[in-house]
């Protein structure tokens, strides 16, 4: 019997620290790469975005599918006063999406959702000397830019003032230390302390599982958080940057534990370990409840971090999307109530024609298809959008008057709603006479009601730019088909057109700006150009003639 019995402890002798030592070392491995990892990432990270700046491109080049841009925006519009936001319809008339792509080389997240709440004049990029230490001073940028990257994408995170604070379980903060006291105990007494250490190890594997499905959003957001604070603070300490008024040792605890927090969503092979780590150990769920309470304690403060990290982001954005124009200049505002710009061009269309105008009063402008003045119209309204967000203007020269920017241009059938084309085109001009400001406001109007019969529409446009100038914060420059609404408003609208030439069946355009109502007409003479049969181009122009 007793021979037996030793034969049992012999065993257990021999296999038992077999399985215990397999078990510390798979912990050592993980925690081993957990740290060797991020390491060698971040000079592969390093070596990418030293490449960024020369080569004018964003460190991703594609669009994450959890992508939201507008989240800030949507959620925080409703503290500001919605005549003082870009609205939707202008958003969309002025392609302001592509504007914001096209500039979008943030590197995180908040960076990307500031940026769009930016555009909609919720705040300003507006740090001159920090967009120049970004251009002439390569380690700065290249410094700043690994912080901001180590940030990233991967998660888009609901601000921290939005996360509800969820009591914890305190059987479950104790979950964390059972495998610990099982590896202790198994050096004491195997046969208790190696069962203990496996069925804890199982049972937190199965319950973190169970619990991170339960509050993954809060958890992804809140590990984010803890990787914006610690990054803030890095930030903040580099010579150059702007100084922050947070005492981050209320974040101890978020700072020193982010950088494993931060890998939660990876998807590299070292995740592997690193999940299987914090699985054991119930590291997601314990740390969350150490970190949530310092982050709603102190909510105004991690905030700061917030806005700090995305403002710092944008300035980087911003630099770079200004490299890439062929022209731009440094608006200056003006009380004088006036817009003058020299060269002005779109910042859309590469190798653009330029314009240069004083507007002092209302325009109607005139002139053909094609001709150039949808585009001069959005060119001028997007160059204030920018001035007065991003402090960039794509002209010689840009002086204004600050103000709000509404658009009624592009307007399309919804069929959705039922709304014919008229019907879209009177809601959205509408909404001028809703307008609630003292401010300045600038309204351009393009192919006005031009969804009804000719008629109609010239009575309507001379009566609604009539009521239009009226209003002495407004500022209007509207564009039409009618020559006749030329005459109508000549006392108060001042008359520009584009043209065209015809040489060679050929019709060119110099989208250049001339004082005056339109001179020349091509619809008729496209009849002949694209072979029309002769019978329906010269019965059209008899047509034309003999109205004329």
């Amino acid at each position: 019997m007793n021979k037996y019995k030793f034969k049992l402890l012999k065993g257990s002798f021999v296999t038992m620290p077999a399985i215990l030592w397999f078990i510390i070392a798979l912990i050592l491995a993980s925690l081993l790469l957990t740290i060797i990892m991020p390491i060698i990432e971040n000079k592969k990270l390093m070596t990418k975005i030293k490449m960024l700046w020369s080569a004018q491109r964003p460190l991703e080049s594609f669009i994450r599918p959890n992508h939201n841009y507008s989240y800030q925006f949507d959620t925080y519009k409703h503290k500001h006063d919605s005549d003082e936001l870009l609205d939707d319809k202008t958003w969309s008339d002025l392609n302001l999406d592509s504007v914001f792509q096209n500039m979008n080389f943030n590197f995180t997240a908040i960076g990307e959702m500031r940026l769009f709440a930016t555009l909609r004049q919720m705040f300003e990029v507006n740090n001159q000397s920090l967009i120049h230490h970004f251009k002439s001073d390569s380690h700065f940028r290249n410094q700043l830019s690994l912080h901001l990257a180590q940030i990233g994408k991967s998660i888009y995170p609901i601000f921290p003032d939005q996360i509800a604070f969820i009591k914890r379980n305190h059987f479950y903060m104790i979950c964390t230390y059972i495998p610990i006291v099982g590896l202790l105990l198994s050096f004491i007494s195997p046969s208790v302390g190696i069962p203990l250490t496996i069925i804890a190890c199982i049972y937190n594997m199965i319950l973190s599982g169970f619990l991170k499905r339960t509050f993954e959003q809060d958890l992804n957001s809140m590990f984010y958080t803890s990787n914006v604070i610690k990054k803030a603070y890095a930030i903040q300490q580099l010579e150059q940057t702007p100084s922050l008024d947070v005492n981050f040792k209320h974040f101890t605890t978020a700072r020193r534990f982010s950088g494993l927090l931060g890998r939660v969503n990876t998807n590299d092979e070292t995740s592997i370990f690193s999940m299987l780590f914090k699985l054991i150990f119930m590291l997601d769920y314990h740390l969350f409840h150490l970190i949530q309470n310092s982050f709603k304690t102190y909510e105004d403060e991690v905030m700061a971090c917030y806005d700090y990290v995305a403002s710092i982001d944008n300035h980087y954005a911003v630099a770079l999307w200004q490299e890439t124009l062929d022209d731009y200049t440094i608006p200056e505002p003006s009380q004088n109530d006036s817009i003058i710009f020299e060269n002005l061009t779109h910042p859309l269309i590469s190798d653009a024609v330029p314009n240069s105008l004083t507007v002092d009063q209302h325009i109607l402008l005139t002139g053909s298809n094609a001709s150039g003045k949808s585009t001069f119209m959005k060119a001028v309204a997007l160059n204030i959008v920018l001035s007065q967000t991003i402090h960039t203007a794509t002209a010689h020269k840009f002086i204004y008057k600050p103000g709000l920017v509404y658009t009624s241009m592009v307007n399309q059938d919804d069929i959705l709603s039922g709304d014919s084309y008229f019907m879209s085109e009177v809601k959205s001009i509408k909404r001028l006479f809703d307008i609630q400001s003292h401010k300045k406001i600038y309204v351009f109007i393009d192919e006005i009601f031009k969804g009804t019969n000719t008629t109609e529409r010239i009575a309507a446009s001379e009566s609604v730019l009539t009521y239009l100038n009226h209003l002495q914060s407004f500022r209007i420059i509207a564009a039409t088909h009618d020559i006749e609404l030329s005459t109508l408003l000549e006392d108060t609208y001042s008359n520009y057109h584009f043209n065209e030439s015809i040489t060679d069946n050929e019709i060119s355009f110099d989208f250049k700006i001339k004082a005056g109502k339109a001179d020349t007409r091509n619809a008729i003479e496209l009849l002949r150009i694209m072979e029309f049969p002769n019978h329906v181009y010269h019965r059209a122009k008899a047509k034309a003639n003999h109205n004329n």
